[in-house]
């Protein structure tokens, strides 16, 4: 999977549940059908399909990576390629998370600097990602640091924090 993956996970994923109408993000229901709900609510002309254009007016991370997610290269995101981006998004997800909470080894749901070393460009990143400066990385410092990456036009720059 490609960097730009860890980016779309902690930007774009809460603000396609947002478009979704599920404004908490969280998990409800089937999945299956939140992200047929998220798909539909994306897929503006009712087509079938999401186009760049209307990736772009809806989730600007989506059209950013859309030559990735279009695994056909036909243009438009099929539910098919929709799903299946959202899935490995989903896993790389999990993953990070898993990463983070081994790592945060006093179990505190912080990260010291000697915490952030079992995940190295975290660590290398962390006095720029530490905004309150405590020493301490909590996930919304680490959140909000990669969607202010993101915003920067390039979302795949932070992407190897889950190293």
């Amino acid at each position: 999977m490609n960097k730009w993956i860890l980016g779309f996970i902690l930007v774009a994923m809460p603000c396609m549940a947002l478009a979704a109408g599920k404004p908490d993000g969280k998990k409800t229901g089937n999945t299956n059908a939140r992200v047929d709900q998220i798909f539909n609510s994306v897929d503006t002309n009712g087509d079938g399909k999401i186009s760049k254009e209307e990736s772009a007016q809806k989730v600007p991370a989506i059209a950013g990576n859309f030559d990735q997610i279009d695994t056909n290269h036909d243009g438009a995101l099929s539910k098919k390629e929709f799903k299946a981006f959202w899935a490995a998004a989903d896993k790389k997800r999990r993953e990070f998370s898993q990463r983070l909470e081994q790592a945060d080894v006093d179990k505190n749901g912080m990260l010291s600097k000697e915490e952030a070393n079992a995940l190295p460009n975290l660590s290398t990143r962390f006095d720029e990602i530490d905004s309150n400066h405590d020493g301490q990385l909590v996930i919304k410092e680490i959140s909000d640091y990669l969607r202010a990456q993101a915003s920067g036009s390039n979302a795949s720059a932070p992407a190897g924090t889950a190293q």
